[in-house]
């Protein structure tokens, strides 16, 4: 089938994230619904953006900046959130930084306000093939848990039609592997000092999968 204009402007960015990441040392993960796309070897939908998660984001954001700009991109960086974006041809990716600490990984999606806490074993250490591009990706469990349990990120968070099918779709994933859904909840929280500050005091504990806020 014919790639989509859309999707096309996708793949060429997808292989921009490969490039500049090897380049600079470093490993960008791919995760939300492009996920599903590289797992099954195609895009399935034309898509709103591109969202990852770079190791070291923090220490290389100059050296990535500039790299990119060089490719043609726009770049905006804000140092508040560790967030840096890049825009061209009318479609656009952005990055949170990953910090890995032994077997841990963080991933720092909102700086230092907010992080969320998981195994660095689910990261994808194999790049995906994905038409003529490689890309890394967050792995399933680390996609099952955060469709599952969106208020590890935010309380603001609303459920989607398409969430509801990305979730069976990873539930019959994980069947297939012999993983253990409840399992993965056990090893995944986080910590969101940011929605204290506006106006959530459920937030200044640890959040932990199930039922949110605690009671």
């Amino acid at each position: 089938m014919a790639l989509s204009e859309r999707n096309r402007k996708h793949l060429a960015l997808l292989r921009d994230i490969g490039e500049v990441s090897a380049h600079c040392g470093t490993r960008t993960y791919i995760w939300a619904g492009l996920v599903r796309d590289v797992l099954c070897g195609a895009f399935l939908r034309d898509h709103g953006d591109v969202d990852g998660f770079t190791s070291n984001l923090w220490d290389l954001r100059h050296d990535l900046a500039a790299l990119y700009r060089q490719k043609g991109y726009q770049v905006s960086f804000l140092e508040d959130l560790n967030f840096l974006r890049i825009d061209r041809d009318g479609v656009h990716a952005a990055f949170n930084r990953l910090d890995i600490a032994g077997e841990t990984a963080m991933w720092r999606h909102i700086g230092d306000e907010g992080t969320v806490y998981f195994p660095k074993r689910w990261l994808v250490d194999t790049p995906h093939p994905f038409y003529d591009a490689h890309v890394f990706i967050s792995g399933i469990e680390f996609e099952y848990a955060i469709k599952t349990q969106p208020h590890l990120l935010s309380p603001l968070w609303k459920g989607r039609e398409k969430d509801a099918e990305a979730i069976a779709w990873l539930h019959e994933r994980l069947a297939e592997r012999r993983i253990d859904p409840d399992a993965i909840l056990t090893q995944i929280w986080s910590y969101n000092p940011f929605w204290v500050k506006k106006g959530y005091p459920e937030y200044a504990l640890p959040c932990t999968p199930g039922p949110w806020p605690r009671k």
